[in-house]
Order: C-alpha cells, then structure tokens, then sequence
C-alpha cells in the first residue's frame, strides 16, 4: 500500500487513511511497523496515529505493543455514546444548578431579607471585619452614594483604597457625593486628594463643620462611627430603610450647606478680607464652650490652625483677648 507523496512528504490528510488501511490489510502489528512498511518519518506516524484514536478506529490488539483496526460503524456508534454519555452529563450538571438557583432564590435568600420597614444595627469592630463590610458596602450599591467625613484624612493606604472604591462605583453609573470639612483643602496632600476625587467624577463639596463621618448606600444602608470622638474603634451598620431616610435628611440639610469644591479656590485667609465662614465656625464653636482640642476634631484640621484662625479673627476684630473676641462677634452679628 502506497501513501500519496508530493514532494517526498507523505500527505497529512492521507496518513491517517493510509494507516488504516494497512491495518486492515495486514492486521494487528506495532504502530512503528505499520509506519516503517510505509515509509513514515515519526512526525508524520505521530500525525496519523493521533487522528485514528480521536476518531476511535483503532483500539489495542492482542498484545499490549499493538493495535487492532475498529470497524467504521463501530467507531461511529462508539462516539455517538460518548457524545451521549456528555450531554447526560451536562444535563444532570445543569440541572443541580437550576436546583441550586431554586433553594437559594426560594429558601435561603427570604430568610435574610429584610423588610424594608425594619432596622437592624451591627456593631462592627476589627480593621479586617470592617474592610469587609466596607467591601460588601461598595459592592451591593447600585444607585447612589452619599458620604460626609469630618477629618482628619487616614493613612495614604486607606486614602487609596477608598478613592479606587469611590472611582469603581461611578464607573458602574454611581452618583457618589462627598462631603469634607474646608480645613481638608489645606495641606497639599489633602488637596491632591479630593482633586483626584472629583477627577474620578466625584461630587465633592466642603463644609465649615461637618457633624459626624457617615456613609448612606442607596436608601437602605448607613455606617457611621459607633463613637465619634474615636471613630477607628468601632462602626455601626444600620439597615433598614425607616432610620435610613432620617440620616438622608441630614445628609441633604449638610449637602446644602456645602459648597462646591474647586482646585481655584483659596485655602489661606487673607488678613485684609472679611471673615470666611470657617473663622465664624470656629469663633461659634469657641462661644459654645468647646476647646482647642474639640474644636479641632469638628473641623478635621490641626491645633495650630485652630489657634491661628482665632488669631486673625481677633486681628479681625481688634480685640485684645479671646473672650472679647467672642463678645465683638456676637455684637456685629459674625456669628
């Protein structure tokens, strides 16, 4: 049996064929016998012995070094049952996943679903248990995202991760608002910050004061610190949409008192202009009792700009003490 040759090299197409055939013809041997009676390099025996075992027309002969010829119909009826055998097998697979889909959607899913009229708090505690809730925060919001943050900013690290959560969420069609104290836009790490905030499509604004550091998901999720003068110790997680709608409200009332940010506005009071609205912040703040210390903490800045603020507010007013400061304030209606 002769293999069609073109150029010395026996034809791939016909390989296969011509090995077949000479099994046929000869019976049960070595496959390197078969290869040699026809002039075979190894590459093209290798090429024609692998398409005879895909097609399932050889099987092994009487000894274990040879190979016995399959029957054409055989071989078909063959793959037919294993082509049968796969797709029983694909269809038992997909149907413990719609088995699996039905208990999960019917059974287990409505035992953790909440009514939306229910409140349920969690305190959280642990860095990993919180960054885990942080995670699941981000990735169960599909609308909206509202936060306020009073300062002062946390390490570079958290900062990061938190912008590339923030970043994710508006390119998933996201509305996330921010809400930062002014003293945030005074140092050029803070700035750097929320510009690249507002370049992620961020809509950030800065407040004189802002009350408390809260995150609202959507209308049914809020986390805000379980005490606010340590906020790393603990968070609450608060679900339900009942308390919800009452931290939206003073979201919104904070929101409207804010202002826009923008990388042209002027971090430093000059002297010779009026007050800004950080200076009468601070001087309400001071009238009401509150120290340097707390003072500093309401407004996310540092101890020496609490000090300077009060400073220029009493250059300002030409007061010669504090206290006269806050009576002068109060008399031309500053604050």
């Amino acid at each position: 049996m002769a293999v069609t040759v073109r150029g010395g090299a026996a034809e791939s197409d016909d390989v296969g064929l011509a090995l077949y055939q000479a099994l046929r013809d000869q019976g049960s041997c070595p496959p390197a016998t078969a290869a040699a009676r026809l002039g075979l390099t190894a590459t093209e025996a290798a090429t024609g012995w692998a398409e005879l075992r895909e097609l399932g027309l050889i099987r092994a002969g009487r000894s274990p070094e040879e190979v016995d010829p399959v029957d054409p119909d055989t071989a078909l009826i063959s793959l037919l049952d294993r082509q049968r055998a796969a797709l029983q097998a694909q269809r038992e697979e997909l149907t413990a996943i719609v088995r699996a889909s039905e208990s999960l959607m019917e059974r287990y899913r409505p035992a953790v679903q909440r009514d939306a009229a229910k409140v349920e708090v969690e305190i959280i505690t642990g860095d990993g248990r919180k960054r885990q809730m942080v995670g699941d925060y981000y990735a169960t919001l599909t609308t909206r995202s509202r936060s306020m943050h009073p300062g002062p900013l946390p390490p570079a690290e958290v900062l990061a991760e938190s912008l590339q959560g923030d970043a994710d969420m508006v390119k998933r069609g996201i509305r996330v608002q921010a809400i930062y104290t002014q003293g945030i836009n005074s140092a050029p790490r803070q700035r750097k910050y929320l510009s690249e905030l507002a370049s992620a499509g961020v809509e950030v604004r800065l407040a004189p004061q802002v009350p408390l550091d809260l995150s609202i998901g959507d209308m049914h999720t809020a986390i805000l610190a379980a005490n606010p003068d340590n906020p790393s110790e603990a968070a609450l997680l608060v679900r339900g949409t009942a308390l919800v709608r009452t931290y939206s409200a003073l979201y919104e009332d904070c929101w409207l008192r804010s202002v826009p940010y923008s990388t042209k506005v002027a971090d430093r009071f000059d002297s010779a202009s009026e007050l800004t609205e950080q200076h009468r912040t601070a001087m309400r703040l001071l009238a009401n009792g509150l120290t340097d210390e707390r003072i500093a903490r309401k407004l996310g800045i540092s101890l020496r700009t609490v000090s300077r603020l009060v400073s220029e507010v009493m250059r300002y007013l030409q007061a010669e003490s504090r206290f006269q400061a806050g009576v002068l304030a109060v008399t031309h209606g500053f604050i």
